[in-house]
């Protein structure tokens, strides 16, 4: 195992409200990724470029990381994106460094090295100089990648750089975490067989579901919204119970999280 951090060892970078100094608490975003990771049982790696190592520094905080976080890389330069984490050199060429394409590489990259469940990227332009009107200071692109799952998300953040870095870094963490509670939920959820139709538009209107041998028939479809999961959809089927469903496109597959809940009639 081989690891790349970036340790705070000048006063100078040390401000009020830093994530260098910031006192340890539930709600910081390590802890609770730390957390859900040893729930699950999950492994993390992390690939940074404009954040420099701090993602490893923040995660490394804490007490017993070692059980799921396996090791860093500061990929910063073009070469060792290409050379260490095996972004393609093509990839840089028409996207540039800073690219939803380059992060999803860099986060299956590094994901592939250290052989773990979730692999984690940044690359930004931190400041003052090195933007453009197309990619201007403070741009960040943040990866994601893990089994049959890739997630990709853009930036734009204000301050100096080393503002950038922390509000990059801690946005990083943010996403694994959101990552972790779906997949958290996941398991409470039970798989089942939907009828369903499919409009022109690519809208998906479920019309009945077979739960533990139970037929229930859809009677209205309510609000529909996608997170890194899939597709949720509220119903409600004739025994005035709303439930809610997940459609998982790149699996094919429904889920019902369970209870349903019931409406109360007046």
């Amino acid at each position: 195992m081989f690891c790349y951090f970036y340790h705070a060892g000048d006063n100078s970078i040390t401000t009020p409200g830093s994530v260098y100094n910031r006192p340890m608490n539930d709600n910081l975003p390590q802890i609770k990724t730390g957390k859900l990771l040893n729930q699950l049982g999950l492994t993390l790696a992390v690939a940074e470029s404009c954040t420099g190592g701090l993602v490893g520094h923040l995660i490394t905080n804490i007490p017993g990381s070692s059980a799921y976080f396996r090791g860093g890389i500061i990929a910063y330069a073009y070469e060792s994106k290409v050379r260490v984490l095996g972004v393609k050199q093509e990839t840089l060429e028409l996207h540039g460094a800073v690219s939803q394409e380059t992060v999803l590489e860099m986060a299956q990259g590094v994901r592939q090295l250290f052989q773990t469940d979730i692999g984690l990227s940044v690359s930004g332009i931190a400041g003052p100089d090195g933007g453009n009107p197309e990619k201007p200071v403070g741009l960040a692109w943040i990866g994601l990648c893990a089994e049959d799952f890739n997630q990709a998300e853009s930036f734009r953040w204000q301050g100096d750089r080393l503002q950038v870095k922390e509000q990059s870094a801690s946005q990083a963490l943010q996403m694994v975490n959101a990552y972790l509670r779906s997949q958290e939920r996941l398991k409470k959820a039970e798989s089942v067989q939907v009828t369903c139709r499919f409009d022109t538009q690519g809208g998906i209107y479920p019309l009945s579901f077979t739960s533990k041998g139970s037929h229930y028939t859809i009677n209205s479809v309510g609000r529909q919204w996608d997170d890194s999961a899939g597709k949720h959809i509220l119903v409600m089927v004739q025994t005035d119970q709303v439930h809610e469903l997940l459609y998982i496109p790149r699996a094919g597959k429904w889920l019902l999280y369970l209870p349903g809940k019931r409406i109360p009639t007046v």
